[in-house]
């Protein structure tokens, strides 16, 4: 994925809403012949008309980019800032991530089961959630913040600073963009400067750091050997999962020692991260998991090293929940 810089952000909100405008313009004057064209080729493959459901879809969210981008414009416009423009902002953020994972969930008839979303709330809390593929940044918002009215920190990669309305309301509200190839030090204080008076909102960070594959688990593998790390055996339990990284979610654990800890895990959206995977048609009436699960600040180790690992104790429940998300045992 293409990683925008994070100065100048006019001309990158230029160039990528351009490409947007565009790409959707091109969609809706094209379409009555994609729509058959595609029509015809889900008829000749018999995989659930996929190509059909997902350029409907790639139509509906660029043109729904675009409509998000002009709310944010006149909520710019018409309302004070500070806690106004906040509010709305946040609202306007809900309201376009659950229209978003709805039509995605019904133009691939998705089945969804959320679990435990109810233990994110009283806050403050520190989120930790899988990552598998782009659509799972939705399901804090659409499970968590929105039906309780709740405020989340994002901690993201700056690869996101691609998408517009990621890039424009994400500024706007406090959430920090991560350069995963920048100087450590500096991103690190962004995160510290991200979680002062939080107050009771919540802190999101996708510990993993990237998208799982079995290619990436490897190199994490090879990576902790390496380096001789005493995490290497737990590690290697990890199968359908990748390794923590430490270092951000460390910082968060030092800079709220008395916030609890909340666990999102899902399965189901990994045919997403491919495109081999997701044209083959099978995520068409999948079931997607989700669960959540909190554990109180009093039970997070002190120590740096107690609470690396501990938290690689709590992914290998992630892992287990991922490798079989129907067993309560």
């Amino acid at each position: 994925m293409v990683k925008p810089a994070k100065r100048g952000p006019i001309r990158r909100r230029v160039v990528t809403t351009s490409i947007y405008a565009l790409s959707w313009l091109l969609l809706t004057l094209l379409s009555p012949l994609w729509v058959v064209a595609a029509f015809l080729v889900g008829l000749a493959r018999g995989r659930s008309f996929i190509i059909l459901r997902l350029l409907f879809f790639t139509w509906f969210y660029l043109g729904l980019e675009l409509i998000a981008l002009m709310l944010v414009a006149w909520t710019v416009a018409t309302r004070a800032g500070g806690e106004p423009r906040l509010r709305s902002l946040y609202r306007l953020q809900a309201w376009w991530a659950n229209l978003t994972w709805s039509v995605a969930a019904k133009a691939l008839q998705l089945r969804i089961v959320v679990e435990g979303a109810e233990c994110a709330m009283p806050g403050p809390t520190i989120l930790l959630i899988r990552h598998a593929s782009i659509l799972d940044t939705l399901l804090p918002s659409v499970y968590v913040q929105r039906p309780h009215d709740y405020r989340v920190r994002y901690v993201l990669k700056q690869e996101l600073l691609f998408d517009p309305c990621i890039d424009v309301v994400g500024n706007a509200l406090p959430n920090y963009f991560v350069d995963r190839t920048g100087n450590m030090e500096r991103e690190l204080a962004g995160i510290r400067a991200l979680v002062q008076n939080l107050g009771p909102d919540g802190v999101l960070i996708f510990p993993e750091g990237t998208r799982f594959s079995l290619k990436k688990r490897e190199k994490s593998l090879r990576k902790l050997e390496a380096e001789a790390s005493p995490q290497l055996a737990a590690a290697r339990r990890l199968s359908h999962v990748l390794p923590p990284k430490s270092a951000g979610v460390l910082t968060l654990f030092q800079e709220l020692p008395s916030v609890d800890c909340v666990f999102l895990c899902h399965t189901g959206l990994e045919a997403f991260a491919k495109i081999k995977d997701l044209l083959s048609g099978e995520v068409v009436g999948s079931t997607v998991h989700v669960q959540l699960w909190r554990v109180s600040a009093n039970d997070i180790p002190r120590e740096p090293d107690e609470q690396l690992r501990w938290l690689y104790a709590q992914w290998e429940k992630v892992n287990a929940f991922v490798r079989n998300p129907t067993d309560t045992s």
